[in-house]
């Protein structure tokens, strides 16, 4: 089971790259990117998942097997910081919208590029 997941997990990944590859759409980057993220946090909960773990809360008696905290507080704060950048990432998508009126990267490098021109002569 375990290695079946992984493998969906790295096959998700290998997805979104692809798509942030090659998509030229700024939202459809960004959904890749959306994507891979996720895809390396499931990868993380497989890895430390362990069948009849219990929440350490209360004093270990015999048998019981504890989660290990730690894994657990690393996946959410990557879950936030991913969600921060997302955010972070389409303000600055709606601002090159406005400004350009495109979503096509190829485009909006092939603007910047021209006022970059103009301001240099």
């Amino acid at each position: 089971m375990s290695n079946l997941v992984s493998a969906i997990s790295v096959i998700i990944v290998c997805v979104g790259v692809a798509g942030l590859i090659l998509k030229r759409n700024l939202l459809m980057k960004l959904l890749s990117l959306n994507i891979v993220n996720t895809a390396t946090i499931l990868f993380f909960v497989l890895v430390v998942y362990s069948p009849g773990d219990r929440a350490p809360i209360g004093t270990p008696g015999a048998g019981i097997q504890f989660a290990d905290p730690l894994p657990q507080a690393l996946v959410l704060t990557s879950i936030v910081i991913n969600f921060g950048v997302l955010a972070l990432s389409l303000l600055f998508t709606m601002v090159l919208v406005k400004r350009y009126h495109t979503l096509d990267l190829r485009k909006i490098e092939k603007f910047v590029k021209r006022e970059f021109e103009e301001e240099g002569s």
